[in-house]
């Protein structure tokens, strides 16, 4: 009888194509451990293989999934999962700190944690994260993210007790986070979308002492989208010393609105980037022409010495060369030195 040649393999190499089919397909550990006996073994033999946590009210099958890692770090997530007979996310806050309540006694085993509501319910937020704030210290945790674009609660959390030394990603969408230096201070890379409980100067002080405390940062995208305030914003009257990003190579600025927002434009103004050598100007509206503002906001950025390529989309097309005579820009393009 021939063997499959899949059976040659070294084990080795089998539990690390596991592990590796696992990071797309959480249920992957599951299949496998199925099929036949010696890959069975691999798997209840590989922790790696069960580190990948996706939260949803079947706590048995998480429950064992934790056993099943031992020691090993823990990627956490809570996505949306429960749908109605229309196609809505049907979750509460109720449920959601039932789910997080399963993995909140393992914080310190967290490698990485993504928590994203894509539509609206009150309280989602605060529920999955208001036990993440006093007595629990995230020692491992390398990855953060937090997306809730429709969250309308200003709440302000300061997570895992202010401590969270190998944090070095963090996405942030639609809520507020207390920023400490013990806590974000070795990121070196931040997706920001501001959350619009401030707009104006507010907003921009707001960003700018974010960004201050950031100081090793490598990659940066930054987006203020349209959202619906209570108060209409202050005056853009910033008096603030500039913030130095010494070590930042990438930056990406998007814009969703009809215009660049003031609070970008007022943003780089007052921010210090050096060592920059790749700019990425994003129009997710893709806008047949330039924007308004397009030459006031390229007059007040500061000089870029070691700026080596621009990626423009867009409406942005035109800021770093003569406009054509032409109907206006069609689509992205690439500039390089």
């Amino acid at each position: 009888m021939r063997i499959h040649f899949i059976q040659r393999l070294p084990v080795e190499i089998v539990a690390q194509i596991f592990v590796l089919g696992a990071e797309d397909e959480v249920m992957l550990p599951v299949v496998v451990s199925h099929v036949c006996r010696s890959w069975r073994a691999i798997s209840m033999h590989t922790p790696r293989l069960w580190r990948r946590i996706s939260l949803s009210p079947h706590q048995l099958m998480w429950r064992e999934r934790i056993r099943r890692a031992k020691a090993c770090p823990l990627d956490v997530l809570l996505l949306p999962w429960r749908f109605d007979r229309d196609g809505a996310q049907q979750l509460d806050a109720y449920t959601v700190q039932m789910c997080m309540h399963l993995v909140l006694p393992f914080v310190h085993r967290w490698r990485t944690l993504e928590i994203v509501f894509s539509e609206y319910g009150p309280f989602l937020m605060n529920a999955a994260l208001s036990e993440c704030c006093i007595g629990r210290r995230a020692q491992m945790l390398e990855e953060l993210t937090l997306v809730f674009r429709a969250n309308d609660d200003p709440t302000e959390f300061c997570l895992f007790s202010g401590h969270a030394p190998r944090l070095r990603r963090l996405t942030l969408d639609g809520l507020r986070l207390t920023w400490l230096p013990s806590l974000f201070g070795n990121l070196t890379f931040l997706d920001y979308t501001h959350h619009g409980f401030s707009a104006g100067e507010e907003a921009v002080n707001e960003v700018l002492c974010m960004l201050a405390v950031c100081t090793a940062l490598r990659e940066l995208k930054i987006f203020f989208p349209r959202k619906h305030l209570a108060s209409p914003p202050r005056p853009l009257w910033v008096q603030k010393s500039r913030v130095t990003l010494p070590w930042l190579i990438r930056l990406h600025l998007r814009v969703e609105t009809p215009d660049i927002p003031l609070e970008l434009t007022r943003l780089v103004t007052h921010l210090s980037t050096p060592s920059l050598t790749c700019l990425y100007l994003a129009d997710m509206g893709q806008r047949r022409y330039p924007f308004p503002s397009l030459m006031h906001f390229m007059r007040t950025y500061p000089k870029l010495p070691r700026l080596e390529t621009v990626y423009l989309e867009y409406g942005w097309q035109g800021s770093f060369r003569r406009r054509r005579r032409s109907d206006g820009p069609k689509g992205p393009s690439r500039l390089s030195k």
